[in-house]
């Protein structure tokens, strides 16, 4: 802290950077600002933050499908969107490490009706076989037979990510896919869900059973 006396200033009362000028006693005093921080996490806090730091890494790679699969939900972004849904999908060990539950991962949300969909994958564990049901469309509008029906592939390992798109809702009948060079056989996790036509609304992802 200083005191000082200017004529310039006169009673001074403002912050210059870390410096703040106040009148006290009739006099112009100086005093630097203390800044401190307190950062005493709890075991909750430091869970969720291992959570985060999994489901946004993922979600970088996931960018294509997370702003397709989570079209108007809320007013932040779709990353935000895809993160927060996914809190319980990661669990965290003894040393704060978070692992992606797939089963319970979520890479689209919204009211549309889930599109349906099995699928069938070939002996050699590369070439994938989508069988869809042709659906009409419903009074309440959530399920259109315009709706694009999409599948999702991750590859656990390396967080590789593949979009497909398949046959509109209303076609039904089969769609066929070879995993490109590269990717492995195991740890595949496949998903799908419907978009609207407009692109503006989306149904909730499934985790698909490959027989």
């Amino acid at each position: 802290m200083a005191i000082f006396n200017s004529y310039l200033l006169g009673k001074a009362r403002k912050s210059v950077g870390n410096i703040t000028l106040c009148y006290r006693n009739m006099k112009n005093i100086a005093q630097a600002k203390v800044f401190s921080r307190r950062d005493n996490p709890t075991p909750e806090i430091l869970e969720q933050r291992a959570r985060m730091k999994v489901l946004v890494q993922l979600g970088r790679r996931l960018l294509v499908v997370v702003r397709k699969g989570f079209v108007g939900i809320g007013k932040g972004t779709t990353s935000n969107a895809f993160v927060a849904l996914n809190m319980g999908a990661v669990s965290v060990d003894g040393s704060m490490v978070g692992t992606v539950e797939y089963t319970r991962l979520k890479v689209a949300s919204g009211i549309l009706d889930v599109p349906k969909v099995t699928v069938s994958c070939t002996p050699e564990g590369n070439s994938y076989s989508f069988s869809q049901d042709g659906e009409e469309e419903t009074e309440e509008g959530l399920c259109s037979a315009e709706d694009c029906v999409y599948a999702v592939f991750i590859e656990e390992a390396t967080s590789k990510v593949k979009l497909l798109q398949l046959k509109n809702r209303g076609e039904g009948g089969i769609s066929s896919f070879t995993l490109p060079d590269g990717w492995g056989t195991e740890g595949i996790h496949v998903y799908c869900f419907a978009v609207s036509k407009n692109g503006k609304m989306a149904s909730d992802s499934v985790y698909q059973t490959v027989e």
